[in-house]
């Protein structure tokens, strides 16, 4: 009976031991599991502080393939994250890493806003378990236990041994259950240790992390091509990059940090008044917590020079503090030449047009001119009013190389390019400018032994060698030397690049040399640009030199020239060889008497001149006329006499109907009808281009009347 109860004395004492073991285990896993889920918490803080750290400099640049690797790197470097979200201030989802949910598990969320001064720039969103915690808590929870249950069974075996032997010893007792506690104590060390080793290990691949970070973020600035350097609230410079030093002149990166920016390089404005260091928008960005863009300053360099530049200023801050300024700029001089080239091709291009609008309506007045000139010309008997006919035929050429040197000048003229030989062009064109030039000024030609073949426009040719003849003769009021001279060259493809914008190949050089007064480099360099001229007022248009490259980029050549004051002036000119022979063009013998015919020609002339010119022409030749006023009316008068007419002569540009469209319409009345094409200008030059191309007889106005009845017997003698 007695030891019934002490065992069950015994049994009591250890269940009230082991509920109190129990509540006690549960008390420190609650603390262990708290203090270890703060410890994860502000773990996962500092990881998201890394992350918009990381992010924040791509946010600035909008380089969002660098935020999703970001994002997904620290996505797969730790098991416990769930999702990782970047989203941008308008709702946009710039990046996103998710991981699905293997087990229910307590969770964290986290969201920090990432900004640039008081401007939202993105927000990241985190979301993780506590899975890690979880399984720490787990393990103590169930060694707790465990040790619970055997401390009471052990306590319990004791004590029921003592009380059944009366042997047990005291000490015995306490010296097991000290070794007991020992044992959970260098367990609990051990694995306290083993923790600390993980967290110095995470913290040392952080670090390394941060290293690489600020190692990648020093390559972008030295590897970009725009200049950046940074500014403190004092306006002095704290970084640069290596484009920074070289644009504005300085050898090395100290030549700038510590010293004040503005006074260096932004002290002058482009007008040349000062800017005072107050007044800089640049400093305003951290004054005024306000970026600011410019396009149109100027920044001067070590050497005293100044360059055009475009720059952006930003202000710095570090936790809601402004504690600077960073400047991004460029170079925009290229920028500039580019603007000024196309302001000048557009001037030219408008001078084209001009020159294009007048030519048509200009051609068809010199047309009558000609063609009544002509015929007065020959029915005058007086000798000195023949001259005083003569005197208008004369102005009436120089009139029309006027226009077909604003055509040339305008690259609106149609080019009759054939295979000619250079040498035979110089000879030509030789005499008419000994007669240019005048006597005081001698003239030698040096030309090629080996024929130059080129595809040319021979009366463009000529006119370019007349231009530079006047220009020479101008540059030798005192009489001199022109020589003008020919040569084959060979451009390699490892030497195009010296002659501009020369495709490596063959070239005919003319090279036209005076020993006049010569060029400064301004001069030099504004030579081609139409209307100038360093002449006085009255004594010359500035279109000469404008004709004479126009010319030259319409048959795919370039030139330059050299000249120095007093050692006058050398143009070469390069124009692209052919293979094959030159044409030899025969020059017709002037007939005594026009050639004559009795046919029946319908004239489609919209000008009521050149339209009743023609007619008169042709019916005192022997034809027949049938004359019409537009393209509609040619049509018409065609059908009604189709079976009559011989040959058409229509001119290209018309109302209500061009030119090549009557013909095509008269083709389908009658297919096999004979044409000739007449044309002063080309409004729309690729019509009249099509033309020559498809073999189609053609003749520029202004015509001398020999010339039509030639070409229309021609044309009628000769099958389409």
């Amino acid at each position: 009976m007695t030891s019934f109860r002490h065992t069950r004395a015994l049994l009591a004492f250890a269940g009230i031991l082991l509920v109190f073991l129990v509540v006690e285990d549960s008390i420190v896993i609650m603390q262990q599991r708290n203090m270890l889920m703060t410890a994860a918490r502000d773990h996962y803080e500092r990881e998201m502080d890394l992350l918009a750290a990381a992010s924040h400099e791509a946010v600035l640049k909008q380089d969002y393939v660098n935020i999703r690797s970001f994002v997904n790197r620290w996505g797969d470097a730790h098991e416990e994250y769930r999702q990782i979200r970047a989203i941008a201030p308008n709702g946009f989802l710039v990046a996103e890493y998710k991981r699905p949910t293997s087990r229910q598990l307590p969770v964290y969320n986290f969201s920090k806003i990432i900004k640039d001064g008081s401007r939202e720039l993105m927000t990241i969103e985190m979301s993780g378990d506590y899975g890690e915690t979880e399984k720490i808590v787990a393990v103590l929870r169930m060694r707790l236990v465990v040790g619970s249950f055997l401390f009471t069974a052990v306590l319990g075996w004791a004590l029921w041994y003592a009380v059944k032997k009366r042997a047990l010893a005291p000490l015995e007792t306490e010296v097991s259950l000290r070794r007991q506690s020992e044992e959970l104590l260098e367990a609990k060390v051990e694995e306290r240790t083993g923790e600390l080793k993980k967290e110095l290990a995470e913290r040392k691949r952080i670090e390394e992390e941060l290293v690489d970070r600020e190692e990648r973020i020093r390559l972008l600035l030295n590897s970009t091509a725009e200049a950046i350097y940074g500014v403190d609230t004092e306006g002095n410079c704290t970084f640069c990059n290596p484009s920074c030093v070289r644009i504005l002149g300085y050898e090395r990166p100290e030549d700038l940090i510590g010293r004040n920016v503005h006074r260096m390089v932004h002290h002058t404005r482009p007008d040349g008044s000062p800017y005072p260091e107050e007044e800089c928008l640049i400093y305003g960005a951290y004054r005024e917590r306000q970026g600011c863009h410019k396009d149109n300053e100027l920044f001067w360099r070590a050497d005293g020079g100044s360059i055009p530049v475009e720059y952006w200023s930003y202000p710095i801050t570090r936790r809601n503090q402004v504690i600077g300024a960073v400047v991004t700029f460029i170079d925009i001089s290229e920028r500039k030449k580019l603007e000024e080239q196309l302001l000048q091709s557009q001037k030219m291009e408008a001078i084209g047009r001009l020159a294009g609008g007048i030519a048509h309506d200009f051609n068809n007045i010199l047309t009558a001119i000609v063609g009544y000139g002509s015929i007065l010309r020959k029915k005058i008997a007086d000798e000195k009013l023949n001259a005083h006919v003569v005197s208008i035929l004369d102005a009436s050429q120089r009139a029309t190389q006027l226009i077909k040197s604003l055509l040339a000048f305008g690259r609106k003229q149609s080019m009759m390019s054939r295979p000619l030989n250079l040498n035979d062009v110089i000879l030509n064109v030789g005499k008419l400018l000994v007669r240019i030039i005048g006597a005081d000024i001698s003239l030698k030609t040096q030309l090629s032994a080996a024929e130059l073949n080129v595809m040319a426009d021979g009366s463009q040719i000529e006119q370019l060698l007349m231009n530079l003849a006047t220009n020479a003769r101008d540059a030798m009021p005192s009489g001199g030397h022109l020589t003008i001279s020919s040569e084959r060259v060979e451009i390699p493809p490892d030497q195009a690049s010296g002659y501009g914008s020369a495709v490596p190949g063959s070239y005919a050089l003319i090279t036209v040399a005076d020993t006049g007064f010569g060029m400064d480099g301004s001069t030099r360099e504004k030579i081609f640009e139409p209307f100038f001229t360093t002449k006085e007022v009255g004594k010359g248009t500035g279109l000469g030199l404008s004709i004479v490259y126009a010319v030259v980029k319409q048959h795919s050549g370039f030139l330059n020239v050299s000249s120095e004051p007093d050692k006058g002036a050398v143009f070469r000119i390069y124009l692209p060889l052919i293979e094959g022979k030159a044409l030899v063009e025969e020059c017709p013998q002037e007939a005594k008497e026009h050639p004559r015919g009795t046919e029946t020609i319908l004239v489609a002339e919209d000008d009521t001149a050149i339209r009743e010119l023609t007619t008169s022409l042709l019916e005192e030749a022997g034809y027949r006329v049938i004359a019409a006023g537009d393209g509609e009316d040619a049509v018409r008068k065609f059908r009604e006499h189709r079976e009559l007419v011989h040959l058409a002569v229509l001119d290209v540009i018309m109302p209500k109907a061009n030119g090549r469209d009557v013909y095509e319409e008269m083709k389908k009345a009658r297919p096999g009808i004979k044409v000739l094409f007449a044309s002063g200008y080309a409004g729309d030059i690729l019509s009249v281009k099509g033309i020559i191309e498809e073999g189609f007889h053609f003749i520029q106005k202004p015509m001398a009347p020999a010339e039509l009845l030639r070409k229309v017997r021609n044309v009628l003698d000769n099958s389409p």
